[in-house]
């Protein structure tokens, strides 16, 4: 009579139970024949592995406290799952599973300590690669019989796969040298028809030259992946190297190649993927970040949204935290600062591990530029000191954006003379290793300091060179994102007739932001009273509200008070923009 069930799909060949009927059912038979429910569970396990709901499998099997069934499904379709680019469903079977049995089994260790390093949880995956290691030695290998063929498993060779997750590690240490020489140290465990971990052993070379700045063989080793992956019909594959690919383009400052590289894996997940592929997260949220770098801020929020959705049933956690930190700057664009650091914020919990260097996880830096955009300079200055950055060092590419933070920082405590040393390396490096974006983001804050102190000329020269390099693809927010400054400094190119027609696309660009930082006044319609002075120097050094309170023994409403009042005096909308007045005025 169709009583109790709904059908699921139109051919009406599945069907659910009325969840209140279902539960009805459940109880009754737990009441009236418990000694049958982990018998049923047991077949329940076995009809679903039949089928191929290998998930469903998994649940029924733990149901029956078939754990050690359980755990060979797992190892059997952990290639399945990490193809795919589902990290929380491997992490949910792997946390159900009784530890004990974990450890004791060297592809399900294996296994979990994969699942640790995509989801950013790097303090544990040395340890269980050493219970893997343990497992190995004193337990006999069982058969293994993985859901693809044996020589595409990431768990057939246990040896070999240790190696390259070691090599992984390294690498977001930013030690290339030894991320090379774990991942070959790989292939003597390997034979040439253990094709799964040999594309392992490709990725993580690529992966070291991109750290060298070897940017020219990243990308051919990456193009070489995709087209491989794409002949194969391997999705995730073929998508995360297209990701990669797209941000060694982006180094070059090749932002219209990265577009269409993202593009391409679009359209190849529509042509041969499921409706809904998690692994092209990884594309939209590329796509999100050139049409930010563009300005074009409507194409940046649907990407980066539709990315960020599919991002969370990724395997790795590093697309779905770079995502969310381009959603902070677009909503910082917006207008809406809590909404941006409350993206910023959720984007640093996926991967807070400060031991990644900012090339490989660039949030805690993008994360400080933010707190510096907002006017939190205290803050942003707390994390460079925690980072142990100095003007004097030598910075490497990886560590790169952490460094340009620093140089920002040294700006926006009105030391630019120690920021300019700094800069000229950064900018002489990225010269050198042909990443273009690197250098156009080196020479405008350059540019910046020169101007800070005075060096006009030269200020225009390192702007001129940093247009020169970023009108071709299109840049706009790399100058937008450093505010009322940059806006003077265009205002000065524009005046010398320096690039024009960009010049003048730029400062358009700023709309209501720029106007509203109106040419530097003669002089102030009323005067800051000495408490009014005493503050605002107390802002400029990057004390809080509530600090500035503490250090003058006043109220934090009574601060308030006066902050306004200056606003108000400076024409200004933000303590950053309340600086920069001030400084103009020579008042500071």
């Amino acid at each position: 009579s169709n009583l109790f069930t709904t059908p699921l799909d139109e051919e009406r060949r599945w069907y659910r139970y009325h969840h209140l009927f279902a539960e009805v059912l459940s109880l009754r038979l737990h009441r009236t024949q418990p000694d049958q429910v982990p018998e049923l569970h047991r077949k329940a396990a076995a009809w679903y592995e039949g089928h191929q709901l290998i998930d469903d499998a998994v649940r029924h099997a733990l149901a029956a406290d078939d754990a050690a069934r359980a755990a060979v499904l797992v190892e059997q379709h952990v290639d399945d799952v990490l193809r795919r680019g589902e990290g929380a469903t491997l992490r949910r079977w792997l946390a159900a599973i009784p530890q004990e049995i974990v450890r004791a089994r060297p592809r399900l260790a294996l296994a979990q300590a994969m699942a640790a390093f995509n989801a950013g949880r790097l303090d544990v995956v040395e340890p269980l690669l050493a219970d893997a290691e343990q497992a190995l030695a004193t337990v006999p290998m069982a058969p293994h019989e993985p859901s693809v063929s044996e020589e595409a498993s990431a768990l057939a060779n246990v040896p070999a796969a240790i190696a390259l997750l070691r090599a992984s590690l390294a690498g977001f240490q930013g030690d290339a040298e030894r991320m090379s020489e774990l991942a070959r140290s790989a292939l003597t465990y390997l034979s040439e028809d253990e094709r799964g971990p040999h594309y392992a052993v490709r990725w993580n070379l690529a992966i070291a030259d991109w750290m060298r700045g070897r940017l020219a063989e990243a990308e051919r080793a990456f193009v070489n992946i995709a087209a491989e992956g794409r002949v194969a019909g391997e999705l995730h594959l073929t998508l995360s190297a297209g990701s990669f690919l797209g941000r060694v383009q982006r180094a070059q400052g090749r932002l219209g190649a990265a577009l269409r590289t993202y593009r391409e894996g679009l359209e190849f997940a529509v042509r041969t993927g499921p409706a809904v592929a998690p692994s092209a997260g990884m594309a939209h949220l590329g796509m999100a970040e050139v049409f930010y770098a563009r300005n074009q801020l409507e194409q940046a929020l649907r990407h980066a949204a539709e990315g960020i959705t599919l991002g969370r049933r990724l395997t790795s956690t590093q697309s779905l935290a770079n995502g969310l930190a381009t959603l902070a700057w677009i909503r910082q664009v917006e207008g809406d600062s809590a909404a941006a650091l409350e993206a910023m914020d959720e984007a640093y919990q996926f991967m807070p591990n400060l031991e990644v260097v900012a090339l490989q996880n660039p949030v805690p830096a993008e994360r400080a530029r933010l707190l510096l955009a907002q006017g939190d300079v205290r803050e942003a200055a707390l994390w460079v000191k925690e980072r142990a950055l100095a003007a004097e060092d030598e910075p490497n590419y990886p560590r790169e954006r952490e460094y340009f933070v620093l140089a920002r920082v040294l700006l926006a405590r009105n030391a630019p003379d120690k920021a300019m040393g700094l800069l000229e390396r950064l900018g002489a490096l990225a010269e050198i290793q042909g990443r273009v974006e690197s250098v156009i983001e080196a020479r405008l804050l350059q540019a910046l300091a020169l101007d800070a102190v005075g060096e006009h000329a030269q200020a225009m020269v390192a702007l001129a060179r940093a247009l020169a390099l970023a009108e071709p693809e299109g840049y706009v927010r790399i100058f937008l994102d450093e505010g009322a400054p940059m806006v003077r400094l265009l205002r000065q190119a524009e005046s010398r007739t320096v690039a024009p027609a960009y010049v003048g696309e730029l400062l358009a660009a700023f709309g209501e932001a720029a106007s509203s930082v109106s040419p530097t006044p003669l002089l102030l319609t009323e005067p800051l009273s000495e408490r009014e002075l005493e503050i605002l120097r107390l802002v400029a050094a990057g004390l809080t509200t509530q600090e500035i309170a503490e250090e003058l023994i006043l109220a934090v409403g009574t601060v308030r008070t006066h902050l306004k009042n200056i606003y108000g005096k400076l024409d200004a909308h933000s303590r950053v923009q309340a600086v920069e007045q001030a400084r103009a005025l020579k008042l500071l």
